[in-house]
């Protein structure tokens, strides 16, 4: 585990969402022309892709910057309440990162509420490459990172 990843777990990425209490849980009559919005496997895969098109989004870079502002913009288009957390914290080396969370709220007026996160960084070290050359390289971050958010965001756009 990368000891960047290890010194922020505040760049959790997204959503509360609401759901119904069981304790008073009332069926009550669907229209039967009701189209529920399917979640889509391209879809995920395009905000995917979208995130990767920044670059590396290791923290205090153009990247991670302009990632946030794309996260923010895409969950207000699908009609959440977004929330940021900002905080500055120390990495191993000394060296201080902005980290961001981002927070969309799906009916917040609800008490009952599931929580979906996951982080939206990249790692800036490519230690585990089985290539030496690569060690010291940003890591673009589409499996870890950009998949966990794509998949948020298109449930993101089917709550919405």
């Amino acid at each position: 585990m990368s000891v960047l990843r290890s010194l922020i777990p505040a760049l959790c990425f997204f959503s509360l969402f609401s759901c119904q209490s069981t304790a008073k849980k009332t069926v009550e009559p669907q229209p039967s022309n009701l189209e529920v919005p399917a979640f889509s496997g391209d879809s995920a895969w395009q905000y995917v892709k979208e995130q990767t098109l920044f670059g590396p989004r290791v923290p205090n870079t153009a990247a991670h910057k302009a990632c946030r502002e794309y996260l923010v913009n895409t969950l207000t288009t699908f009609g959440a309440a977004v929330t940021t957390q900002t905080a500055s914290l120390t990495a191993f080396d000394g060296t201080t990162l902005q980290a961001t969370n981002i927070i969309g709220s799906f009916l917040p007026d609800k008490t009952s509420r599931i929580l979906l996160c996951a982080h939206w960084d990249s790692r800036p070290w490519a230690d585990y490459d089985p290539d030496p050359a690569n060690h010291k390289k940003p890591v673009m971050g589409a499996n870890d990172g950009a998949s966990g958010v794509g998949v948020l965001l298109e449930i993101a756009r089917v709550l919405g």
